[in-house]
């Protein structure tokens, strides 16, 4: 917290602030915890449910850790009717955890995405940010074994399309610190 509060005093203390100030501390930490809330109200001199209602109302901020390895289910209509809903389900039941949710540990985690574009790979999901699919019921369970048992994902396939940066934890070091 020492270090979103160092953060925290590089903004002025106004009201007007709080969106800058809540993503400041996911881009910190990663997510939004109550003690970072807390902060955020006592530096913008609101109470904690002026800050807990923003915090709750956008899909873009997180309350929860982000898990190592995340699986973003499409949502979108092109995955639907070609089957997105029947490998949402099977995403469920073998990992153990409902969409919105991360497993255990937070080693992973099934989130819901929206709809990016790359319709031609329905249905899909996004493997830590990378398209993966079309996606056939069994390779979504292949995938979801090789995810819930900790083996490493698959690579993504070649010409994988990286469609936002996946979200990461703070605590582990990013691509960019690799050699």
């Amino acid at each position: 917290m020492e270090r979103v509060a160092g953060r925290l005093a590089q903004l002025p203390r106004e009201r007007a602030q709080l969106l800058p100030a809540l993503h400041l501390v996911q881009e910190e930490l990663g997510w939004i915890p109550r003690p970072a809330m807390r902060l955020v109200a006592a530096h913008l001199r609101l109470t904690e449910a002026q800050v807990y209602g923003p915090a709750t109302f956008y899909t873009e901020f997180r309350l929860t850790p982000p898990p190592r390895t995340l699986i973003t289910w499409c949502s979108g209509p092109s995955c639907r009717i070609v089957g997105g809903e029947r490998i949402k389900e099977a995403l469920e039941a073998v990992l153990g955890c409902r969409l919105g949710q991360n497993g255990p540990d937070d080693r992973y985690g099934l989130w819901l995405g929206q709809c990016n574009g790359t319709c031609e790979r329905a249905p899909q999901v996004w493997l830590d940010g990378r398209v993966v699919g079309p996606l056939s019921l069994t390779e979504a369970v292949r995938l979801a074994l090789r995810v819930r048992e900790g083996q490493a994902p698959p690579p993504p396939p070649a010409g994988a399309l990286e469609t936002a940066p996946a979200v990461r934890r703070r605590d582990e070091p990013g691509p960019e610190a690799q050699p």
